[in-house]
């Protein structure tokens, strides 16, 4: 199990059109000739003026013929996203312990957390303690009444000598075990599920180490179009693809094992809304068969996989603890707007969803978490956070210089940004 690769924002157009027809928003950058839009992803159609635009390699989706500036052309007619309403909601599960739990993983190079709790057990190779650090509240149920997330009230101290982590402050409650610690794992790999009378691919990735005791994140990824689930597990293309640099984006190696990890395959149209039951099951099933801390589920992708994890923050607020998408854009509507942990990646040259796109989810994120526009000074890798966001609600924006891929720092900066989480 080790991490991820480094490896998208307003509607999912046309989902019966296939991956092939779905260029301008999916995985990846497109031919050097498009055909026209037919309910593109710009605003008032992605029919260009000219055919002659420089489009990407990697597009999966299609665009107009003069590329996907939405400077003209006539509206495609588009599939819009069915929004579904929030459900009344689950109330928040965390925060309301009396003692938190310390570091998820003590670095055993170190000292112990100072108060921790069940969450914390000793880990071989020197990680520090995680999420260990003072808590700053719990998260509200979505739908729920106001005090579903009651204010955190543990005080474990920082995991301390593993590694540089080791001082972050964490900002969530107390880890909710699922129904399945204490069970046996099920085999990891490929697998399938039903979903309505439908059979559904999905790559299962559990920690070597795995203990059924120990609550563990769960973290999706979701493919592009251009791609598929084998891609996010071994961050392996094809010819005309990208390789990422390790699986889940990088994510699995940065994680050190303390994290489950799960690549869902689309299905032939492409990811959208009418995925969400997909994810209801393998969510209801993980929990069942493993060791999950409810309270730290993720999700993130690229391209269309950033859009389904847009899909899935707009739809599953109340499931999900954070998302980082990676060039992508808001679908049509986003009916939950309750605060979301929110990491965001934009390649400067991106053709084929714009950095404006990814902008204007992001600011969508900044309003949400009641953040200010004042911004933290750019890493070495160009991110920059967000000020004043409610606490545990961080928001984190990264720029590169490149063109429709997943960002090649994705791996340490998404797993930097939940850790403390």
């Amino acid at each position: 199990m080790g991490p991820i690769a480094t490896v998208a924002q307003q509607r999912i157009v046309g989902l019966t059109l296939g991956c092939a027809l779905l260029a301008a928003a999916c995985g990846g950058q497109g031919s050097s000739q498009q055909p026209p839009g037919t309910g593109g992803a710009g605003m008032g159609g992605v029919s260009g003026t000219g055919g002659t635009s420089s489009v990407q390699p990697d597009a999966a989706m299609v665009g107009g013929s003069g590329g996907a500036q939405d400077t003209g052309g006539t509206t495609g007619t588009a599939v819009p996203d069915a929004a579904r309403p929030g459900s009344g909601g689950r109330a928040g599960t965390g925060g309301s312990s009396a003692g938190g739990a310390g570091g998820t993983r003590i670095g055993s190079g170190g000292a112990t957390a100072a108060s921790g709790g069940s969450a914390g057990r000793p880990a071989t190779g020197g990680r520090s303690g995680i999420g260990g650090s003072p808590a700053t509240g719990g998260r509200a149920g979505s739908g729920g009444a106001a005090g579903g997330g009651a204010t955190g009230a543990r005080t474990g101290g920082a995991g301390g000598g593993g590694g540089a982590s080791g001082g972050m402050t964490g900002t969530s409650t107390t880890a909710v075990p699922s129904e399945g610690c204490g069970k046996p794992p099920p085999a990891d790999g490929r697998q399938n599920i039903d979903v309505g009378g439908t059979s559904r691919e999905f790559i299962l990735k559990i920690p070597d180490d795995y203990d059924n005791n120990h609550p563990y994140r769960l973290i999706f990824g979701f493919h592009g179009a251009k791609y598929n689930d084998d891609w996010v597990a071994t961050g392996v293309a094809g010819a005309s693809g990208t390789n990422l640099s390790g699986p889940w984006f990088g994510l699995e190696a940065a994680s050190s094992g303390s994290a489950v990890f799960v690549a869902p395959q689309a299905s032939g149209s492409g990811w959208g809304e009418n995925d969400l039951p997909f994810v209801d099951a393998m969510v209801k099933q993980f929990e069942a068969e493993l060791c999950i801390d409810k309270s730290r589920i993720f999700s993130t992708g690229f391209s269309m996989g950033a859009i389904m994890t847009l899909t899935l923050g707009c739809n599953r607020a109340d499931v999900f603890r954070g998302i980082a998408p990676m060039s992508g854009r808001l679908p049509t509507s986003c009916p939950n707007t309750q605060p979301l942990a929110y990491w965001s990646s934009h390649g400067t040259s991106d053709t084929t969803i714009r950095p404006a796109d990814g902008e204007a989810a992001r600011d969508a994120y900044v309003k949400r978490n009641h953040c200010t526009s004042q911004t933290s000074t750019p890493n070495d890798n160009n991110c920059v956070t967000y000020q004043g966001c409610d606490a545990g609600y961080p928001v984190t924006w990264c720029t590169f210089p490149g063109v429709h891929d997943p960002a090649p720092f994705a791996g340490p900066e998404i797993w930097s940004f939940l850790a403390p989480l």
